[in-house]
């Protein structure tokens, strides 16, 4: 017998870990539980999300199980992955005002392993902005897909940080502007 059960958790476009429980009786009715969470994720925080549970005939799972799962599974991955953007900001953020001001020596570490002072805020190498960069569209491009349009504007890096990137920027932030609104619409369209 061939199902596409697999199919449909891979349509989902949710790579993590799925905690699935079901429980039939002798009239066929069923509960279904239903757990997701990202692979990479350890926030404790995230750990009290409660398990999505259905009830229904094997008919009813079979034809609205993917379809009730959908939403919240992809709200869930947006969660996990805006709390570790928000995370990593927050360490930079913290670094930052350990530093303190400009003026403030830096201690540097050369190749030797000699340590040499520096006067001034310490330089971000080209990799490590070219990460960074990388690293934030990743993320934006992961929140469009879980349609969570402003939290992706949140984290857009800006033309200012990245000049040489102004027109894939501006594109990006016009098509994430433009979504964020049509869906505006049609939930006020929807609760009307």
């Amino acid at each position: 017998m061939k199902t596409n059960f697999f199919e449909q958790i891979a349509n989902l476009n949710a790579p993590g870990i799925w905690k699935i429980g079901i429980q039939n009786d002798a009239n066929g009715n069923f509960v279904v539980s239903a757990l997701y969470s990202p692979v990479q994720s350890t926030e404790p925080a995230l750990k009290t999300i409660a398990p999505l549970i259905f009830k229904g005939t094997a008919t009813e799972m079979d034809e609205g199980f993917f379809e009730a799962i959908e939403k919240p599974v992809q709200e869930t991955a947006g969660l996990y992955s805006n709390v570790a953007a928000y995370t990593k900001n927050l360490d930079n953020a913290k670094k930052k005002l350990s530093q303190g001001n400009k003026s403030q020596p830096v201690e540097k570490t050369d190749a030797t392993g000699e340590e040499d002072m520096e006067v001034g805020e310490p330089k971000v190498s080209a990799e490590d902005k070219k990460k960074a960069y990388t690293e934030a569209i990743r993320k934006v491009v992961e929140l469009n897909d879980a349609c969570k349009y402003e939290d992706a504007l949140a984290i857009l890096p800006s033309v200012e940080d990245y000049p040489e990137k102004t027109e894939e920027l501006n594109k990006r932030k016009a098509d994430l502007t433009r979504k964020k609104e049509q869906m505006a619409q049609a939930l006020k369209l929807f609760n009307d």
